[in-house]
């Protein structure tokens, strides 16, 4: 009896340790970008699609029909301009 209990509390620490690796805490940085104000929402979408995950600093528009983002992606200083569709117009 000893031994089924040894090799089930073995089975169960493995399994917890293996579980550990395999799952992600949650980090309050990686929350999709909220739509500020002023900013549509298509050119939202777009940036979290292509940058999930990044921590997004500041949203300013460019003229008429250009909004930039300054953003860190995976420890990167980074910028991304869409149009008001949320089509992607470069860095």
């Amino acid at each position: 009896m000893k031994k089924v209990f040894l090799a089930f509390t073995i089975f169960i620490s493995f399994t917890t340790a293996a579980m550990a690796s395999v799952t992600k805490p949650v980090n309050s940085l990686t929350v999709l970008a909220q739509r500020p104000r002023g900013v549509p929402q298509p050119c939202v979408d777009s940036y979290n699609l292509m940058y999930p995950g990044a921590t997004t600093i500041k949203w300013t528009r460019k003229g008429e029909t250009r909004y930039q983002v300054l953003f860190i992606f995976e420890g990167v200083k980074m910028t991304a301009s869409y149009a008001p569709d949320g089509t992607y117009l470069g860095q």
